[in-house]
């Protein structure tokens, strides 16, 4: 397991990361100006493109960082010109559109789409009637801020959510996050992967926390972590740990996973009433918990591959009483596509049955139903902690983390995913600088996903994700981060962020 860059990169990075202020951050969005078509010779919609350049900047600057690109020139710029002048500017996201004209009727479309693939996006259409095209008329004025008003509003409930999904009378409300971050106190070593669960039956949940060479119980103190129990020459290698009771006998286990020299081994822990015990060693999968909804919780396997880091499909792992595990639901794989990794994935409880969202090579999320047919794929690209597996083929991502919470407690789960955001215009080599971090929350539907909000942006990245569903009304997300928004000697430490 390592981090995407050389020595060097890490340490220009650091510099960049620890520059940045340490405040609530805004996407940044670099704002081209509209483009322009319509019937005649005329071309009386050009003049329109400072009022609506300023009303737009205005109606969406309280929710992002608008920065111009520049005046809009003879030959509208292509996709890599955008990319281009996007990554100078230090924007994450393009926007950009069309003003066009036939007779009196105006419409303006209006994308907000990804710096790096401009031509993926999402867009908004507004319209009006040009009744007096004399830019010196009150009229035209007025038509054009109410278009870039009328646009921008739609803009934000698009890319952010309102909370609110559906149409009609089965329109629902998903709850979010107050969208305040309590930091708990400093969390020594690095922090690879996180988990939650009542491992001891006291009652109470639990973090499990897994650092490349030990695992570590925490109990939870309103917002601190306070230490349990170690297990240590866990390692080396740790890169996942999960937390569910796969044997089915009340009592939860530690899952964890290790990688190193591109072998996989994977471990189950359980407590005996005294200590944490190794129950299954050296198993040659990566593996990890999920519930698939009438099955219950599942212990998944995947086969590691030294060329490519993974292979084949992921199969169900059958657990006795004792922890031991057996091998004769292999032939009972998971009905995903070709390629998936074993945490590139999520199980959602849907309608009694059980769901996937699965990511995609491009980092984007596709919606499977139950049999594996695919019913909807996004545009909007997420992206994993920075953290990769080393095979001989190249370095294999790991991916975000993702969960599924019924949050409206309706008997379906949303999906939530835990975003690191990559900065734009700051690349060492292959390098991406991750500055802030992000929660996606998409509530299902019949046939796709649909965004039901966005959190505020974290000041800092985060590594892994947790659903807390200990109160009992409300749930808070916890985050593992190396959070740059309490500094120590200069340095990051590494805490967890709990967002409610």
């Amino acid at each position: 397991m390592t981090i995407r860059a050389r020595r060097l990169a890490l340490l220009a990075a650091l510099a960049f990361c620890l520059a940045c202020p340490a405040h609530a951050a805004k996407q940044v969005v670099a704002l081209f100006p509209p483009e322009t078509t319509e019937t005649g010779a005329d071309n009386v919609l050009r003049p329109a493109i400072p009022t609506l350049e300023q009303t737009l900047t205005q109606a969406l600057e309280d929710r992002f960082d608008i920065r111009p690109a520049g005046a809009s020139p003879a030959v509208p710029p292509g996709e890599e010109e955008r990319r281009r002048r996007a990554r100078s500017l230090g924007a994450s996201y393009i926007l950009s559109g069309n003003l066009s004209r036939i007779g009196k009727a105006v419409t303006m479309d209006l994308t907000i789409a990804p710096a790096e693939e401009p031509g993926k996006g999402r867009t908004v259409v507004v319209t009006g009637t040009l009744d007096d095209p004399s830019p010196i008329s009150p009229a035209y004025g007025s038509l054009f801020r109410r278009l870039g008003t009328e646009a921008a509003l739609k803009m934000k409930q698009l890319f952010f959510g309102d909370e609110r999904v559906g149409e009609g009378p089965a329109a629902k409300k998903i709850p979010k996050p107050l969208g305040t971050t309590a930091r708990s106190s400093p969390v020594p070593g690095d922090m690879v992967s996180m988990a939650a669960s009542d491992l001891d039956l006291n009652g109470k949940v639990e973090i499990v926390a897994a650092y490349p060479d030990a695992i570590v119980v925490y109990r939870v103190e309103g917002d601190d972590l306070r230490e349990k129990a170690r297990i240590p020459n866990a390692g080396p290698g740790l890169i996942h740990v999960d937390a569910a009771d796969v044997n089915r006998n009340g009592v939860a286990d530690i899952v964890a996973t290790r990688f190193a020299d591109g072998k996989v081994l994977s471990d189950i822990w359980q407590f005996d009433g005294k200590e944490y015990r190794k129950v299954s060693a050296g198993l040659p999968f990566f593996l990890r918990a999920a519930d698939l909804g009438p099955e219950g919780v599942v212990l998944l396997g995947q086969e590691s591959d030294p060329d490519k880091g993974y292979r084949g499909q992921i199969f169900r792992l059958a657990v006795d009483r004792t922890g031991l595990v057996e091998l004769k639901d292999r032939d009972r794989p998971l009905p995903l596509p070709s390629g998936v990794f074993l945490y590139g994935f999520a199980s959602l409880r849907y309608a009694k049955g059980v769901r996937y969202a699965v990511l995609t090579g491009r980092d984007r999320l596709v919606y499977l139903d139950g049999a594996g047919k695919e019913l909807w794929e996004g545009l909007d690209a997420v992206t994993g902690p920075g953290i990769t597996l080393e095979a001989r083929e190249g370095r294999i991502p790991m991916p975000p983390r993702m969960v599924g919470v019924d949050l409206d407690r309706d008997g379906n789960d949303e999906l939530v995913v835990l975003n690191d955001l990559v900065a734009a215009g700051t690349y060492f080599e292959n390098l991406r600088v991750r500055t802030q971090a992000e929660l996606l929350c998409f509530a299902q539907g019949e046939f796709s996903l649909q965004l039901a909000w966005r959190s505020p942006q974290n000041d800092a990245s985060a590594r892994d994700l947790v659903a807390d569903r200990s109160g009992p009304k409300t749930i808070r997300f916890a985050l593992a981060s190396r959070d740059r928004g309490k500094l120590v000697g200069g340095a990051a430490q590494w805490r967890v962020l709990w967002l409610q």
